[in-house]
């Protein structure tokens, strides 16, 4: 069986403390010790049963990579990002799903969603 263990998102060095307080206080992860050998540079954060990989990279992300986070409260997610000056991007329609996009402050592109009935 597979699982996913980390997802990756990157940063220019001049915004990594700026991104790294976005993904504590604005997302609510939590920060993690990264593994010896990793370097002191970038962040590692609890997300559900995996991680997010903070890394430096001057390179601005891709227009369409994105990682998803299932939500169960979205509409409270949705009041929450704005009330941190978060835009909210539509996304097309996909049958029993409500979702949308949001950027962090280095543009990485982050997909927020709930199923039908709440259920994650």
């Amino acid at each position: 069986m597979l699982e996913l263990d980390h997802v990756t998102v990157t940063s220019p060095a001049e915004l990594e403390s700026e991104v790294i307080q976005w993904y504590e206080q604005v997302l609510g992860l939590e920060r993690v010790d990264k593994l010896e050998g990793d370097g002191e540079k970038g962040a590692w954060f609890s997300l559900g049963r995996g991680q997010l990989h903070l890394s430096l990279d001057p390179h601005n992300p891709p227009r369409k990579a994105h990682f998803a986070v299932a939500v169960r409260d979205f509409e409270g997610v949705v009041e929450h990002l704005r009330g941190h000056g978060c835009h909210i991007e539509q996304a097309t329609e996909i049958p029993g799903r409500h979702r949308f996009f949001t950027r962090d402050p280095a543009g990485n592109r982050i997909e927020l969603f709930a199923l039908d009935g709440g259920a994650t």
